[in-house]
């Protein structure tokens, strides 16, 4: 009876040793695995995936804003531009609202883009003779008229033209001004409207307008 209490104490010690045991091992390695650094990959150098930008970035554009114009003929203003005053027509003998300016010039002055753009129109008005309209940034269209009948040679409707490139020259096609004295007539329009040239265009100065050298 006493041989076999002391056989069972010595399992007994054994089986919780060996629970011991499996259980240190155990925290080792949980241990172990716990401390082991997490690799990130590094990227691969031969990926060639393009980053696409992100739509809704501003990006840069020039599009709505008014170029710097320069002068259409070298003259100054001989009858000033007047939307809602109507002004006295030497020609029509009649009072009428006048939506350019008439730069005075000798026949044949070389006529220039005043900014670059586009050649929308080339045309022959009634009343305004040989007419050339362009196309800008910021919505804004210059229109030359009372050209020459022959415009410079090269500029077709569609064409790009740069500011100060030569596009006709000064004439007298306009039945609607012919008693004037030779100019360029100019209009600018943003947005399809009309607006006042010499609040985009520095002009010289005259003193006195084609009315009034005309009324002496």
């Amino acid at each position: 009876m006493e041989e076999n209490n002391k056989n069972n104490g010595t399992r007994l010690f054994y089986i919780t040793f060996a629970v011991i045991i499996t259980v240190v091992a155990i925290l080792i390695v949980t241990a172990a695995v716990a401390k082991k650094p997490t690799t990130t990959p590094l990227p691969d150098s031969t990926d060639n995936t393009t980053v696409q930008p992100n739509p809704d970035t501003p990006t840069d554009s020039n599009t709505d804003t008014l170029p710097t114009f320069s002068l259409p003929v070298n003259g100054a203003i001989g009858f000033d531009y007047s939307d809602s005053v109507p002004v006295f027509s030497q020609t029509m003998g009649d009072y009428r609202t006048h939506l350019g300016v008439d730069v005075s010039a000798s026949l044949g002055t070389d006529v220039l883009a005043v900014a670059d753009g586009t050649v929308t129109n080339i045309w022959d008005d009634p009343f305004m003779g040989k007419c050339i309209s362009i196309q800008h940034s910021g919505n804004a269209v210059s229109v030359y008229k009372n050209l020459a009948p022959e415009i410079k040679e090269g500029i077709v409707i569609g064409c790009a033209v740069k500011s100060g490139d030569v596009i006709g020259a000064v004439g007298e096609t306009a039945m609607n001004e012919i008693a004037e004295e030779p100019h360029l007539h100019f209009e600018l329009k943003v947005s399809d409207e009309n607006v006042d040239p010499k609040n985009h265009i520095t002009f010289p100065t005259v003193d006195k307008n084609y009315e009034d050298e005309k009324a002496e």
